[in-house]
């Protein structure tokens, strides 16, 4: 099958499940489109998922985003993918900093018409406001406030 084919098939099995995606049939589908090869698939899943704040899928998530920071600028073109699960991580209240501290220092420049474009700085923001909301301190910080 044509790679548009299957990509365009994802897609349409997940729009069609985004109304009741909480049976353990669609969360296995919900499964399956977080590990999709196609970044546009695996934000459309993440979306879903946070969508429907169906918690269970949130290791599912972090290997997602895990998988899509290996050579971000071919496997996730414009951080589509990586930026929807920070989204939905940050929507169900995920609290290990490292995805966010991750997150908040990637930069993926990607051609554009004329030179290079940074396209994560979305990506960048919704890490910071995750580690706002869980109070995070940096190791510094923590420091300077114990000898004060």
């Amino acid at each position: 099958m044509p790679k548009s084919q299957k990509l365009e098939e994802t897609l349409s099995i997940l729009a069609q499940i985004r109304q009741h995606p909480t049976s353990e049939e669609r969360i296995i589908i919900l499964r399956q489109g977080l590990k999709s090869k196609y970044s546009i698939a695996v934000a459309q899943a993440a979306k879903i998922v946070g969508e429907s704040t169906i918690t269970e899928l949130v290791a599912d998530l972090v290997e997602a985003f895990a998988r899509m920071m290996v050579k971000p600028a071919q496997v996730d073109q414009n951080c589509l993918a990586k930026k929807e699960i920070a989204q939905t991580l940050y929507h169900l209240e995920y609290s290990d900093e490292n995805l966010f501290l991750e997150g908040i220092r990637h930069v993926q420049m990607e051609p554009v018409w004329g030179g290079l474009e940074d396209t994560a700085a979305h990506l960048r923001g919704i890490c910071a406001l995750g580690l706002v909301r869980m109070n995070y301190l940096d190791d510094n910080e923590r420091i300077s406030r114990s000898t004060n």
